[in-house]
């Protein structure tokens, strides 16, 4: 089927990246607790393939590839995470220094972008609103191209947000970072409109998988500790792109995610280099998953050459 590819791609990266993970993490020495996530990961994963045979079995067309989208992205919730967690654990010196230097560089002076967005109350509740539809765009997307007969693309978006999930945990690793509010010692209680809640919350993680010695990383306790690259605006550029190809969603989803990309810089804590390092990201792993999916008959236009006609004459 046109989608294969896309589809035992996904699955077989889902699987790996928990053995892959797991294996780094041990080789570390970086500690992990299973309580509150092994039971659960594991019995969704059999739900998750037990729906997926069943609807095959009863050859329902569009639910398989809902089942396995949107449950392969929950199931990898798990890996990235850790890759986050993983790679703060490095512990390489503060990148807020050179961040807000190539902030400067760029011309953008944040704690004035914050008092003017945060001066336009409709913009600032629509950037807070933008924000957090973060996590429901990520599981509807999927369902909205399954049921727009584009199930190829459902399965290029899960894997492309693995990719650019996995990719800027990677990259974070040289560029651990507070993030703005916390560099610029910005008073969020000035704020009238903007909300600052997800500027400070995922510090006190920060902190302690950097500094304390008795850590141990549990997933319900997880937060989003990546700065640079802004995950936010890779995700705001993947959706937009998935979602292109249906003509109804195609500029709603846009102007959506162009919010979601910008709200990343008042909302997240973020510099603005973290947004573009986040639109880059994003176009490679969507190149990448691209690539790697085409089909594999997938051949050049020239025509073979005309085999030999029986009519020529022997030689005498």
């Amino acid at each position: 089927m046109d989608f294969s590819r896309a589809r035992l791609l996904l699955i077989g990266g889902t699987i790996s990246s928990y053995a892959a993970l797991l294996f780094m993490a041990s080789i570390a020495g970086f500690p992990v607790s299973f309580e509150g996530w092994l039971f659960e990961a594991t019995a969704f994963a059999i739900v998750v393939f037990a729906a997926s045979f069943l609807a095959l079995r009863f050859n329902f067309q569009q639910l398989r590839p809902m089942i396995e989208c949107c449950g392969c992205g929950l199931l990898l919730v798990v890996p990235i995470s850790l890759s986050t967690y993983l790679s703060t654990w490095t512990n390489f010196p503060l990148a807020d220094d050179r961040l807000s230097g190539w902030d400067s560089w760029l011309g953008v002076d944040w704690p004035a972008i914050m008092a003017w967005i945060d001066r336009h109350q409709l913009l600032s509740e629509a950037l807070n609103k933008a924000y957090r539809s973060f996590p429901y765009q990520l599981l509807l997307c999927p369902v909205l191209l399954v049921l727009s007969n584009h199930h190829k693309r459902a399965y290029q978006m899960v894997g492309a947000y693995a990719l650019l999930c996995f990719s800027s945990a990677a990259i974070s690793a040289f560029f651990p970072a507070l993030g703005t509010y916390a560099y610029y010692q910005f008073d969020a209680s000035s704020l009238q409109h903007i909300n600052a809640t997800y500027g400070y919350l995922f510090l006190e993680e920060f902190h302690a998988v950097r500094n304390d010695p008795n850590f141990i990383w549990r997933l319900p306790e997880s937060q989003g500790i990546v700065t640079f690259p802004s995950v936010h605006a890779a995700v705001a550029v993947l959706c937009a792109w998935a979602l292109w190809p249906v003509a109804l969603l195609r500029y709603p989803a846009l102007v959506l995610n162009l919010a979601m990309g910008f709200s990343a810089i008042p909302a997240g804590s973020h510099y603005a280099v973290d947004v573009v390092a986040g639109i880059a990201i994003a176009a490679a792993s969507i190149g990448i998953i691209t690539f790697a999916t085409r089909p594999v008959d997938e051949k050049s236009n020239v025509r073979p050459a005309p085999a030999a006609s029986s009519s020529v004459p022997a030689q005498s």
